[in-house]
């Protein structure tokens, strides 16, 4: 056999082991594992809507974008059990490590539609009753009495209400402590947090009766609020006018309550931030810890 034709048969067989090689290789990576129900993963996102980056696992993009996490790092969460919004979870079955994928999401499979009963408004002029009227003897639980005022009470005893100076003395104890407010006409009450103090007026057998310490100009700051008010008028009925603020977001135990002024109403808006939107999720998967099988 020739030389030529010795070389031309090993050109050939290098170049079929090479092909071999590489479609092997391919096998290989077309391999890897996919993510399932019942896996645990790890992913980095950037979660936008509107054009707006709303929140990301990315330290460097949250500070870009003025968003403050208490930490930052991958999101990890097992796929399927309802540990993130529905879109998400099933936007990352079938991704790959070092995959990175693009879900959009519907509000149905997000954060759900808008919800008008949970949106309160009120006028930004508001009138109170400046008369209160409160009744005298009132019962409660004695399981409550006692985590309230603590224990070893007995009838005849006088306890001070917290975080008021408000005095009872105690009448009957059963299964119902019997409690009868104990103060006079033109006793100033405070309350810790109230806008204002009350003065007492009125006393009757069953009840008794303030009226408001506050007086016209006056700023005065609504418990929980984070709007100030001027109060405008005083008479049978106090006249606030609570004063604009930016839009803003007030956290509570129960979620966050975005608060929003126009030109006559206070809107209170207890929805999700991202109820009623479409979410874009740019999603890069870190790693997979595989479920049971």
């Amino acid at each position: 056999m020739r030389d030529s034709d010795i070389m031309k048969k090993f050109a050939i067989f290098s170049l079929i082991a090479l092909i071999s090689g590489v479609i092997l290789f391919s096998g290989c990576i077309d391999q890897r594992t996919a993510v399932k129900s019942g896996d645990t993963v790890s992913v980095d996102y950037i979660l936008t809507s509107d054009g707006k980056i709303f929140d990301t696992s990315i330290e460097s993009v949250a500070k870009e974008n003025n968003i403050v996490k208490p930490a930052y790092g991958p999101l990890n969460f097992t796929v399927g059990k309802g540990m993130v919004i529905k879109g998400f979870d099933k936007g990352v079955i079938g991704m790959k490590v070092g995959e990175s994928r693009t879900l959009t999401i519907p509000p149905e499979e997000g954060y759900g539609p808008v919800d008008p009963s949970a949106i309160q408004a009120f006028p930004i002029i508001q009138n109170l009753s400046a008369t209160k009227n409160y009744s005298k003897i009132i019962e409660v639980p004695s399981s409550q009495f006692e985590s309230t005022f603590g224990q070893g009470h007995k009838i005849g005893d006088t306890v001070l209400y917290p975080d008021t100076n408000i005095h009872f003395t105690i009448q009957n104890i059963t299964s119902n402590v019997s409690l009868l407010f104990n103060q006079t006409v033109g006793y100033k009450i405070w309350f810790s947090g109230a806008p204002w103090n009350e003065t007492i007026v009125k006393i009757d057998n069953k009840n008794f009766t303030t009226k408001p310490d506050v007086k016209k100009n006056e700023i005065i700051q609504l418990q929980g609020a984070p709007w100030n008010s001027t109060v405008i008028d005083v008479n049978d009925n106090i006249t606030l006018k609570h004063n604009a603020i930016p839009d803003t977001s007030v956290p509570t135990m129960f979620g966050n309550i975005r608060v929003h002024f126009n030109e006559t109403s206070v809107i209170l808006d207890h929805n999700p931030e991202l109820a009623g939107k479409t979410l874009i999720f740019n999603v890069t998967l870190r790693s997979i810890n595989e479920g049971k099988k």
